[in-house]
């Protein structure tokens, strides 16, 4: 597969974006790595309104092959909770020059989407998208696509405890899966054992290639602390 349908691949995968301790005012910002290369930012501040969380999303990424830009990606995205479920969603990206935007109000359980292709209503008590600062995502079993406005079926199953390494620390994390084989969504993410704090994503995208998330407080892995048979590994498979 080409850079270039490689990096077309990546918000397929995860944002198609966004812990319980981020309802009080915060913000998550990580960093995005395809593979060991760093492509940019996503961020995620969530500020309380009385009964209201309001959660304005950025994300800029920037994919080079051979030190040739071959791939760009921008995405603002404003999304209003109330009593966990979503309100309101505002979303515009720039994907490589192709330009999608979403807005969707909620009333009387229908949430009623407007998108740059057609207007649809969604009948469900409780919508959310792919909401990865609010661990309660997972209790979904279908969540929308910020970019394009789809309501897609997903599953999620629960794999147990891992110890993640966040800077300097060593934390215990609970580790879930989501996925949605028809879309080829298959997501990896890791919430903090005591607060569900969200620490973490990772997911293969379509060649092979794994894009991760790593908090800006952590240490990125330099490419000699990686093993000689994980490079290995990772080398025979990117051929």
């Amino acid at each position: 597969m080409s850079a270039f349908n490689t990096a077309k691949s990546i918000f397929l995968a995860i944002i198609c974006a966004g812990c319980n301790a981020a309802f009080a005012n915060e913000e998550l910002r990580f960093r995005v790595l395809l593979d060991d290369d760093e492509i940019g930012f996503h961020s995620f501040r969530v500020a309380n309104e009385g009964s209201r969380q309001i959660v304005d999303i950025s994300a800029d990424f920037a994919v080079t092959f051979l030190a040739i830009p071959v791939y760009s990606y921008e995405h603002r995205n404003r999304e209003v909770y109330s009593k966990g479920c979503l309100d309101e969603i505002a979303s515009s990206t720039d994907d490589n020059g192709d330009r999608f935007a979403v807005n969707g109000t909620s009333e009387g359980g229908v949430f009623s989407l407007t998108t740059q292709d057609a207007q649809r209503q969604i009948e469900a008590p409780c919508v959310m998208s792919f909401a990865y600062w609010n661990a309660d995502f997972l209790k979904q079993s279908r969540l929308l696509n910020a970019q394009n406005g789809e309501y897609l079926p997903v599953s999620v199953d629960y794999n147990g405890m891992e110890t993640l390494q966040i800077g300097e620390q060593t934390v215990p994390a609970k580790r879930y899966s989501v996925r949605n084989l028809e879309k080829e969504i298959d997501i990896t993410v890791w919430y903090s054992e005591d607060a569900g704090k969200w620490l973490s994503l990772e997911s293969r995208v379509s060649d092979g290639k794994i894009i991760r998330y790593l908090p800006v407080e952590a240490r990125m892995v330099a490419q000699a602390d990686i093993p000689a048979a994980v490079r290995a590994e990772r080398r025979s498979r990117n051929k």
